[in-house]
């Protein structure tokens, strides 16, 4: 499905969706660091892989404060609010573990790392490094300007040595110019092939994403998952729904927290916009997502009757496991709660279901299959949400100690 050569495309395409000023900012960083990573070469071609997306990543703790506008601007009064996040994200929910303290401490001076292991002090002064280098010369392009910048900083905000590898970095590499030019992510990202677990771990953390700024989506896209993997199909299809359904709402991730969060019945307009992620959803994942599986994440909300959207589509047009993924969506959806509603009971929740089929809207069969199992299904959803669930709630807390620990300390 997705291997080294796409997922930082996957990766992009979904993020620009929030605010394209991070991701381009956090494309030139991790452009940088690579460079000053091969110039060092100290670290091996998984490392470097790994810091990659890490500095790709480095300012992902921003989705969730919504700090985008003040860390669009050169100078930042508070660094940590979105490093915690950054780092709590990166921790719990991406394969990038073993390196998220380097985002709490991206923004810490040099002469604050006392105690930091060393491995994390030096990759974090090298994203402190390229962030800095790259929102200069955002608001100030001038190659001696830069100098003295960096020069000053020598000691107190960046080590010597990493000034001094950034200089040779630019000998190099004439990253500088570089910066006003597109980059191409595949030509500096390192060349390490993804075993198919670790894809699956990166698709997980975009799902993940989404969650982070609204603590339900994960949930209902576990549910579905839970939900289609029950239906007693081939492994093939049963392969296609389980991708399609983890996959099917990873547009939300453009739509806004107030809409998501409504809590009431949508305006008009704002179910337009609501209803954009489906084709969100295609945009991201058009180009490295196989079309099946494409058709089956972008399909959820169309019904058998052509009343649904975002194209109206009839059964005879729909597979069985677009069908599939398209009633579990429905089933996730009633028993979930929101911030504006309690979870339906079980026998609400067949009796909606028992009316679509009857009126044609969808698959019959299905619900059938549904209710026989229903018990069964609520089961596994329980077993598969339960840690999800205990990290989002403790996500909260961890971020709250953790930041009465940092407070005071600047950059």
């Amino acid at each position: 499905m997705v291997n080294s050569n796409n997922i930082s495309g996957l990766i992009q395409r979904t993020l620009n969706h929030v605010d394209p000023r991070l991701v381009d900012h956090g494309k030139r960083v991790a452009y940088l660091v690579s460079r000053m990573l091969e110039t060092s070469g100290e670290y091996s071609e998984k490392e470097k892989q790994d810091i990659f997306f890490l500095a790709l990543l480095h300012d992902v703790g921003a989705y969730k404060t919504e700090e985008i506008n003040e860390m669009a601007k050169f100078e930042t009064v508070d660094i940590w609010e979105h490093s915690i996040y950054g780092y709590l994200f990166l921790y719990h929910l991406s394969p990038l573990r073993e390196w998220a303290d380097v985002i709490l401490y991206h923004h810490i001076s040099a002469d604050h790392l006392d105690g930091v292991a060393e491995r994390i002090a030096k990759i974090s002064q090298v994203v402190n490094l390229a962030d800095r280098v790259d929102m200069f010369w955002l608001h100030h392009p001038h190659r001696e300007a830069l100098n003295q910048y960096l020069n000053r900083s020598r000691g107190s905000r960046f080590r010597s040595e990493i000034v001094d590898l950034f200089m040779e970095t630019q000998q190099n590499y004439h990253v500088i110019e570089d910066l006003n030019a597109e980059t191409d992510l595949k030509k500096v990202m390192p060349d390490v092939v993804l075993s198919a677990e670790e894809c699956e771990d990166y698709l997980k953390m975009m799902i993940f994403a989404i969650d982070f700024r609204n603590q339900h989506t994960v949930t209902h896209t576990i549910t579905t998952t839970s939900t289609a993997r029950l239906m007693g199909m081939n492994e093939k299809q049963i392969r296609h729904i389980y991708y399609g359904a983890l996959l099917h709402d990873l547009g939300k991730i453009g739509i806004p927290v107030e809409i998501l969060e409504f809590p009431g019945k949508l305006s008009p307009q704002a179910m337009k916009i609501m209803r954009t992620h489906v084709n969100i959803t295609e945009e991201i994942l058009a180009g490295t997502i196989t079309p099946d599986i494409t058709k089956i994440a972008i399909r959820h909300h169309e019904k058998l009757d052509g009343s649904g959207y975002p194209r109206g589509m009839r059964g005879d047009e729909m597979s069985m496991e677009e069908q599939v993924v398209a009633v579990a969506d429905i089933v996730s959806a009633l028993l979930g709660t929101r911030s504006y509603k309690e979870a339906y009971s079980k026998e609400k929740t067949l009796s909606i279901l028992e009316e679509q089929a009857s009126n044609g809207k969808i698959n019959s069969q299905i619900v059938s299959i549904i209710r026989e199992n229903f018990d069964d299904i609520l089961a596994e959803v329980k077993d598969k949400c339960t840690p999800i669930l205990r990290t989002y709630y403790g996500l909260q807390k961890e971020y709250e100690v953790l930041l009465e620990k940092h407070r005071g300390i600047t950059g």
